[in-house]
């Protein structure tokens, strides 16, 4: 019975004055409060991917909720946004690959999830627009569309690594980005927004000519900077945290519950000072500041090492010290690579997770696999010895069922 219900039935009944049903209600309000915050002792997740089979259909989307409630999961982080594409119902990028025109995988899991019990964060690409050799051929596609907000290297070249990357320093494209997150808000009932390749491909990248005709702008500067340029290197660091700025705003100014999150970087050993290390020094994710300021409500690291190598073991429980250390007080809910580990060693991380006192994990990646039932099979079997975390939107949602 929702809370409302439960108010009508007192004040109609003449055995209870008003009054008296309004206190009733007080007390029914507090006794479901209390029960969300005692029914979760700690955030447990996943990532599933838009790459290999997971929400494509809805037969894929059954198999995945059912994995997650066997793994003891409350939550999920579905793909909607990999290369510059969507995995909803978008008005502003084209349909992405493997799903059938008149599906939407988003709408489709989130009202099977909801109805299992499990959260749904709507999980974003943010900077990272393309990774194949080849372009796009989609006209709609945003590299087709708009080719000068391509990232540059300060060579010139435009396809990193890890593929094609905007420029956060270009302010049209941080408001590109902030207007597909803002469709999603509006149109899907999630309970997150979580961002990912929020940051720049490395040190050398930013070299853009808008970028680099906006930081002359704004600093009077005249040529092209080194890329170990102390001002220049801060300069990007604010364009990032400009972008997650932007969009927790429009987050919050549409859905105030939604849960605002982050996959950061957490690459090599952790060193003793944030300034020295991988996301600060290496691609302009201050997520330090991120959480200090507020502009994230959970921090998700990718602390991928494998548990069988005694330095990468090490290096994991190096950086759970860093995560309490510089989380401000946010939670923090510790990536877990699950393809490079076996199931015990799954088991290992998540086990120094709860024991650093740290919120919760993600586990990377909860696709369609043989590994996943395995892995879901032996992470339910283990018992939860955390205290009681609360997420408020839970409790919220709890209340209007």
């Amino acid at each position: 019975m929702s809370s409302k219900t439960f108010s009508h039935v007192l004040s109609r009944n003449k055995v209870f004055p008003k009054t008296l049903a309004h206190w009733f209600l007080a007390l029914f309000v507090f006794l479901a409060t209390a029960g969300c915050i005692s029914a979760e002792s700690e955030f447990r997740g996943a990532w599933v991917t838009a790459w290999t089979p997971g929400f494509f259909n809805s037969e894929e989307i059954d198999g995945t909720i059912a994995a997650a409630k066997k793994a003891g999961l409350n939550a999920l982080f579905i793909q909607v946004r990999k290369n510059g594409d969507a995995y909803y119902n978008s008005q502003t990028e084209p349909k992405g690959a493997g799903i059938e025109c008149d599906f939407d995988p988003l709408g489709v899991f989130i009202k099977k999830a909801h109805a299992a019990g499990i959260e749904v964060h709507a999980w974003v690409n943010t900077l990272r627009m393309w990774s194949s050799k080849e372009y796009p051929t989609d006209p709609k596609h945003i590299v087709n569309r708009h080719p000068e907000w391509i990232n540059k290297d300060k060579d010139g070249n435009t396809r990193a690594s890890e593929g094609l990357y905007l420029d956060p320093g270009i302010p049209e494209v941080r408001a590109y980005i902030v207007g597909i997150i803002e469709e999603i808000v509006k149109n899907y009932d999630v309970d997150g927004i979580h961002l990912d390749y929020i940051r720049y491909p490395g040190k050398n990248w930013g070299y853009s000519d808008l970028a680099l005709k906006k930081f002359w702008d704004e600093t009077g500067t005249t040529t092209k900077p080194a890329p170990d340029d102390a001002k220049w290197f801060q300069w990007k660091r604010e364009q990032v945290t400009r972008l997650v700025r932007e969009i927790r705003q429009r987050v919050k100014q549409i859905k105030p519950r939604i849960v605002v999150s982050a996959s950061t970087v957490a690459w090599g050993d952790r060193p003793d000072n944030f300034a020295a290390s991988s996301p600060f020094a290496v691609v302009c994710q201050d997520w330090k500041t991120w959480l200090a300021e507020g502009l994230l409500d959970a921090n998700c690291p990718m602390n991928y090492k494998q548990e069988s190598n005694p330095k990468q073991a090490a290096s994991f429980r190096n950086w759970l010290v860093g995560f309490k250390q510089w989380s401000s007080g946010k939670p923090t809910y510790v990536g877990i690579d699950v393809h490079s580990n076996s199931v015990s060693d799954v088991i290992k991380q998540i086990d120094a997770v709860r024991k650093s006192g740290l919120d919760g994990f993600v586990l990377f990646s909860f696709n369609e696999s043989k590994r996943r039932n395995a892995i879901a099979e032996a992470i339910g079997k283990t018992s939860i010895t955390r205290s009681a975390f609360a997420r408020p939107q839970q409790c919220s949602a709890a209340l209007h069922q």
